[in-house]
This record gives structure tokens, sequence and C-alpha cells, in this order.
């Protein structure tokens, strides 16, 4: 992932004597999502700035509109974490049906679009970011006293672009129009809350566990998918003075789950777990389908790694007397019910292709 920032001149000349510092603290808030998630996308920015204070931190994100289906196939083809593999799963928030029944019209930013794949890569503007110059702001090191995190604010409105952004029941190209992140907001378990309003958390799983709330929009104004506070944090809707705001691991998760990916396929992995289900296939029989197709004899699910599927070719080559002893092993460890530990090359969202086998 490259996130692209284009500097305004009014950026600069809001900032002044600032500019480059500026510059340099909303370059440190995109590397945060570039360290973090590994799409081979370009995001493309532009950054700019206002004098006075009548402006804090703004986002203007570019929409790409898609079906609710479509949007479904998509973020399961695309699921490679297992905060993914939970939401589209049984008892996950990612459900196959609609849930506004068809009522509904679905949203991506740009971002999101190439992530998941439903427009190509390009270098076009996705979207945009502003700030108020005359905000008391720290750039850089500890935060002083009576200022905003600068690098946090940023951190916030990229995240926005990037598609953290609820457009709950809204009209940003038709009435009743929803984002992607609107599909996991719960007041309770199997209770979606699409639109705004109180008691409504972030849940990846139908709302059995409640992550963290988000500000209620209905009272406080401003945005649906904020947080409502608490935990200093870059993703809340009010910020205190004098305060580092970091991206926080609930922050990255809701990233992960509306589109980025941390796991490219061809990535060598590790994973271990007792064997539930091992089968040899007939020769070229293979397992799955795409793009979760795995073309291997051997095939292995583990109980600690659910929804997920590994497998090897058991064919005369060169390598056949090595996998014959993988083999061999996975099935002294099945029998014995002895947990494994499995190296294997990423395939596919939810398959890999094992190259080592030791006991777990």
């Amino acid at each position: 992932m490259i996130i692209s920032p284009t500097f305004t001149t009014r950026f600069d000349t809001s900032f002044g004597a600032n500019a480059a510092a500026a510059r340099a603290a909303w370059e440190a808030a995109a590397e945060i999502f570039t360290s973090h998630f590994l799409d081979n996308i370009h995001i493309n920015i532009t950054v700019d700035a206002l004098p006075g204070t009548n402006v804090f931190g703004e986002s203007f994100p570019n929409f790409q509109s898609i079906s609710y289906a479509d949007l479904f196939d998509r973020v399961s083809a695309n699921a490679t974490t297992q905060n993914d593999l939970i939401a589209i799963g049984p008892g996950g928030s990612m459900t196959a049906a609609d849930p506004t029944n068809g009522a509904g019209s679905w949203l991506l930013t740009r971002p999101q679009a190439k992530a998941l794949g439903v427009i190509p890569d390009d270098m076009s503007d996705d979207g945009g970011t502003t700030f108020g110059a005359g905000n008391n702001f720290t750039f850089s090191g500890a935060i002083a006293a009576g200022t905003f995190d600068f690098r946090g604010v940023a951190a916030h409105e990229i995240s926005e672009v990037m598609g953290r952004v609820g457009v709950s029941g809204g009209t940003v190209f038709t009435a009743n129009s929803f984002s992607l992140i609107d599909n996991f907001c719960y007041t309770g378990p199997g209770t979606k809350a699409l639109r705004s309003g109180p008691g409504i958390n972030f849940s990846i799983d139908n709302g059995t566990t409640l992550l963290k709330l988000y500000n209620d929009a209905t009272a406080n104004g401003l945005d649906t998918r904020d947080w409502a506070g608490g935990t200093d944090d870059s993703f809340n809707q009010f910020s205190s003075g004098g305060v580092v705001n970091p991206v926080s691991a609930v922050d990255l998760q809701v990233m992960d789950v509306i589109g980025y990916g941390s796991t490219p396929i061809g990535s060598v992995l590790e994973t271990v777990g007792r064997i539930t289900f091992l089968r040899a296939n007939d020769l070229g029989g293979g397992y799955g389908r795409a793009p979760n197709f795995l073309d291997c004899e051997v095939i292995v699910l583990l109980a600690e790694d659910p929804f997920r599927a590994f497998g090897f070719k058991l064919r005369a080559d060169a390598d056949e007397a090595a996998r014959k002893e993988m083999f061999d092993l996975l099935r002294s460890a099945f029998a014995t019910e002895r947990p494994v530990r499995l190296d294997y090359v990423k395939t596919g969202p939810q398959v890999g292709e094992i190259i080592r086998v030791a006991n777990g």
C-alpha cells in the first residue's frame, strides 16, 4: 500500500513556518496504515488547510456505488485475517443477506474499492483532508499542554478517506445509502443498527462482542462512526488537548474488516493446531473452489484455525518422499490428537499449501 499526498499551496501558506512539520506529521500518520496493511494499491489524497480555527480536521472521501451482493462476494473473496474470517463466517456481522432487504444502496470509498478489486488501482484522486491551521497543534514529540496531536488528527481524517466513514442511511448518492462500516454496528447480539443512535457499538460477530461504542450523532451531531470517547484514541469524535491520540488495536481491527489486508497471496505463514480433518484425494482432485481452491491431494483442517484449509501435493515427483513423510506425520498426529505445526504458502484468501510439518 502506498499513500501519496498532494499538499496544496494553501496548506503551506496556512501553516506558514509550521508547514514542513505539518507535512511530516501527516506523512507519519499515513505510515501507520501503510506499515500495517499490504494491499497492492495506491491511495492518492489531496491535503489542504485553511487559516483560522473554523475547521479542526475534515475529510472528503470519493465514493463508488456497489450492490450488496457484490459487496458481500468481494469482502468474502478478500478475507485475509482472522477478523475477516470471523466477520464472514457463521455468526459473523457480514451476512449474505442484504440487511436493508434491498431497500438501501451501498457505497465504498475509492481506496476500499481498489483494495477489494471493485475498480483497478490508479493514480486518480481518492479524496481529501483539510485542517484548520489556526488550531494549536503539536506536530512531533510530546504533546504540549493546551495543544492537539496533529498526527492523531491526520490519521483520523486519512482513515475516513480509506472508508472509515458512516453513511448510515444518508443521501450521498441516493436516499437510504450505507457504507461498509455501517454493517458492523450493533446494539446487542443479533441487533444490527445501520443508522445512528445511542448505544451502537462496533462488532464483527453479529453483536455478540461489542468492541467499542460509537458516537451518538442523533444527540451530538457530527460523525456516526467515530468513537464516543473514553480512552484517548485517534478515531474518537472529540479530542482532548495535551494527550497523544494513537491509532489503537481496535482502530486497526476496524480498518481490517472494512477492506484492508495484512498478508498477501504468496506469504509464508505458520499455524499450530489439532487436526479435525485429514483426507487424501484422488490425484488432481483438489479441494474447495476459487479463489480458495487447493490443487492438492492431502487436505488438512485444524481446530484452532477453523476458517482456513491447508494441503499439499502427493505426486510422483522429486519431492514425493518428503511429502510422504509429512503425510505420515500428519496421520500419526491425527490418530493421537497431537497438535502439529504447519508452515505454508498462502495461495488464496483462506487456503495455503503446506511446505513443512512438525510436531506442535
